[in-house]
């Protein structure tokens, strides 16, 4: 499935329309601006239906404006005014980059405080460090979701990252990137189809450490055939593999011989078993591939060459009584994708086994005979990282329970600041004396004093609206608002930085012209009377600054620019 040739930022324009034209149709819940189900690349309407099978009959069309259509089942939200309940599987994102991807399982950390584990790639996209760096759970999706915080990603500064050849760095920090989640050992490794020496990681895995209040619970919770089953895991095995290898060709796997994996970025339930090569004296365990796999866009989303991993073949889900032959003649899709990522895999008892960290087409890495019905229709294989090594890298445990480990992160306690130190504590004491300065210089004018009385007056009420209100969230998501906020921030921090004035393709005024009469209809009256007064003149007067130091002489002359 491909696009028109147009930047996302024209399809942006357009979802407006998109939303007017598909939201009337029965059981649409949402419509936002994504990527096809089978190629990265290219954009869809994605449409979030309450139900995906009664929607798709009811009139939704395949291409809306020059753009196909990809419906998506809506899954359950939540009041952001209650602690989230989270399950394991669960589709997560960060402020600093929005695709979706799986929230593997939750874990003990060496204190015994409670936190999500999934991969480095995920919490750490193109392992770039921001200060107010955070993972949420979204509601639908990173186009129209109301995300929920979670947590918060760990990483030390004072953990250095150590130089390997080609200026690559790994193991730890260096200049504003975190590379912890991963270890760098001797290994062949493929790249683009070629064979060569070098060095890969055996690991690609990060922890964020849960907020206060939220509720877990290690299960998943997935929709089979429109009834909800809870799958709990049952704690993660850490003496040899917790598997055996997959059944000779032609031959139906034993339920010793399936594993499962399960996230709610796609919200299927996938089976699978693993594969397994020839034991030699170099390579003795079957069950370990020892090429690295590498791919040309790794550096971009956060990624090293990954090495001794799991290799896993999807497979259609078991059917009592159902031949070999008959489950592939079903059409399910067999394929891994990139929202796989950090997503766990449980063996028939319920433990977990291994975590996946990438996914690659089959043909690249065997040379199949494809008239073996289980290689005829299979996509991409998944590469999975056996638990115990993640364990190892970050110093965490998995709780053994039947039901799956759950609890509440206490409110109270000791304090678990994840960074206190080094640049962070120095960007935010230039946070302090930047809010101090310009309440100085506020106070000198009309305007800057109405607006320093107004902030404490209505700011809950404005996050509650930004967070909580589902319309709001996802057009302040769209426009580009916490990507304008974050430059603001920057601007407290360093006095020479720039607001822009123009983020991927959206202005500060179109932001200022539809976020303005969106809260107004949102509002409370008082904050309702107080944007309807004061919103246009306050709005047009910050439109002209430069960065946040102007914003006094521009409220002090507003209509002038700064």
């Amino acid at each position: 499935m491909t696009s028109a040739p147009a930047p996302a930022a024209d399809w942006r324009r357009l979802l407006p329309q998109a939303r007017e034209a598909l939201c009337v149709l029965p059981d649409v819940a949402d419509v936002g601006l994504g990527v096809a189900h089978t190629d990265s690349t290219s954009l869809v309407w994605r449409v979030y239906v309450r139900d995906d099978r009664g929607a798709a009959g009811d009139g939704v069309p395949t291409m809306l404006l020059g753009l196909p259509t990809h419906v998506v089942t809506a899954g359950t939200s939540w009041q952001t005014a209650d602690a989230p309940f989270v399950t394991a599987g669960a589709s997560i994102e960060t402020n600093h980059d929005k695709r979706e991807a799986s929230l593997g399982c939750f874990a003990r950390d060496s204190s015994g405080r409670p936190v999500l584990l999934s991969c480095s790639h995920v919490l750490f996209p193109g392992f770039t460090i921001i200060d107010d760096l955070a993972v949420y759970t979204p509601n639908y999706s990173k186009c129209c979701s109301s995300g929920v915080r979670i947590g918060q990603p760990v990483f030390d500064r004072n953990v250095k990252a150590q130089p390997t050849e080609g200026d690559e760095w790994v193991g730890g920090y260096h200049a504003g990137t975190w590379t912890g989640g991963f270890n760098w050992i001797p290994a062949k490794v493929r790249v683009m189809g070629t064979v060569v020496n070098g060095h890969a990681s055996e690991t690609d895995c990060a922890m964020a450490r849960l907020d206060p209040g939220v509720k877990f619970h290690n299960a998943w919770q997935v929709d089979l055939g429109g009834s909800t089953t809870t799958i709990p895991l049952k704690g993660a095995v850490i003496d040899g593999h917790g598997i055996v290898p997959g059944p000779p060709v032609g031959t139906l796997p034993s339920s010793e011989q399936y594993v499962r994996i399960y996230n709610a970025v796609n919200g299927r339930l996938r089976f699978a078993t693993m594969l397994s090569h020839p034991a030699t004296q170099d390579d003795p365990d079957p069950l370990i591939f020892t090429i690295g796999v590498s791919g040309p866009k790794d550096h971009g989303r956060g990624s090293k060459a990954n090495v001794n991993q799991f290799l896993i073949l999807p497979r259609p889900s078991p059917i009592p009584g159902q031949s070999l032959s008959d489950g592939y003649r079903n059409g399910e899709e067999l394929t891994f994708e990139d929202g796989d990522s950090g997503s766990v895999v449980i063996n028939h008892d319920n433990q977990i086994i291994a975590m996946i960290i990438r996914a690659g087409p089959i043909d690249e890495f065997f040379k199949l005979d494809r008239s073996a019905i289980e290689f005829a229709s299979v996509g991409n294989l998944a590469f999975a990282t056996p638990i115990a090594k993640v364990l190892d890298r970050l110093q965490v445990s998995v709780p053994s329970a039947d039901q799956g480990w759950s609890g509440t992160v206490p409110s109270t306690g000791i304090p678990s600041p994840v960074l206190l130190r080094g640049p962070a504590a120095v960007g935010g004491q230039a946070r302090l004396r930047t809010a101090d300065e310009l309440r100085r210089q506020l106070h000198t004018s009309v305007l800057g004093r109405l607006l320093l009385g107004k902030i404490p007056q209505h700011r809950s009420e404005v996050r509650r609206l930004l967070s909580s209100v589902r319309e709001v969230t996802a057009t302040w998501r769209t426009l580009q608002g916490p990507v304008f906020y974050h430059h603001c921030v920057r601007s407290a921090e360093l006095p020479g930085h720039r607001i822009p004035d123009r983020i991927n393709g959206v202005s500060r005024d179109q932001l200022a012209d539809i976020m303005l009469p969106l809260l107004i209809r949102h509002a409370t009256p008082p904050l309702r009377r107080d944007l309807e007064r004061y919103g246009r003149l306050i709005f047009q007067a910050l439109l002209s600054v430069d960065t946040l130091h102007d914003v006094p002489r521009a409220l002090a002359r507003p209509g002038r620019p700064s």
